[in-house]
């Protein structure tokens, strides 16, 4: 008699489809759109170049051809809590992605909330929305990564592959790797909860252990909690949890004594 096939763990990213654009407005968009229209969980929607991309906080996203764009469309069967972690997935899965790529003196960071820094400049940046739809919990990951160039004059310095000396390597190649490595990352946090992408999540983090400021709160970075609130431990000696806000260093970075 032959076993009955047991049924796959629900929502896992197995089998994602890809659809590819030679430009559009903004993937996180397009994604909405699709999510609209009946589209399915684990749409992976690449542009090679956007008109209108988006970044945090209402912020444009400079979107030339030869950077990486793309946006992953999820219905994840998880509380509407801890939806947030996703962007902490994606950003574990993009220096996954990245890592052996740039010369080892240009480190690869996670920087809170949401952005990926190399020799601490701004190499990418991931943009998290959620929204019901059909009676569906969706969120959209939007993921940015510099690869032939990037914009100049920004608030927080930026950077790309090219002018890190990472040569021969291409969106195409970039989008390969990171949907892999995102795939591998989704299912672990999916089946096994936050705790081992926030610890890996750490190890890259920008910033740890030195003196940060967010808006008028500054103190010491222990990391991240299980909910991906940044902790900074204050003069006073509390410690506080940040839930949103723009990180900048403080002192040029000097370490905490």
């Amino acid at each position: 008699m032959r076993a009955r096939k047991q049924p796959a763990p629900a929502n896992l990213l197995n089998d994602y489809h890809l659809l590819s654009f030679d430009s559009l407005d903004s993937t996180n968009e397009e994604a909405r759109r699709l999510a609209k229209g009946g589209g399915r969980h684990g749409a992976v929607i690449w542009a090679k170049r956007q008109t209108a991309g988006k970044g945090r906080m209402g912020r444009e996203w400079v979107s030339p051809e030869g950077n990486l764009f793309v946006s992953i469309l999820l219905n994840p069967e998880k509380p509407l809590e801890v939806l947030g972690q996703l962007s902490f997935v994606a950003a574990v899965a993009a220096i996954d992605a990245l890592a052996g790529m740039p010369p080892e003196d240009a480190k690869l960071e996670c920087k809170w909330p949401n952005d990926i820094l190399l020799k601490g400049r701004k190499l990418g940046g991931i943009l998290l929305e959620s929204f019901q739809e059909n009676g569906k919990q969706w969120v959209i990951v939007g993921v940015g990564i510099n690869v032939d160039n990037c914009p100049e004059n920004t608030a927080f310095p930026a950077t790309c592959l090219k002018e890190a000396g990472v040569e021969l390597v291409s969106a195409k190649i970039i989008l390969s790797r990171f949907i892999h490595h995102f795939i591998e990352r989704y299912n672990e946090w999916n089946r096994k909860g936050f705790g081992f992408v926030r610890k890996a999540w750490v190890m890259a983090a920008w910033g740890l252990n030195r003196r940060l400021r967010v808006g008028d709160i500054e103190g010491a970075c222990e990391g991240i909690d299980a909910k991906g609130s940044l902790l900074l431990r204050c003069d006073d000696g509390n410690r506080r949890e940040i839930h949103a806000g723009d990180v900048t260093p403080v002192e040029a970075m000097q370490p905490c004594s």
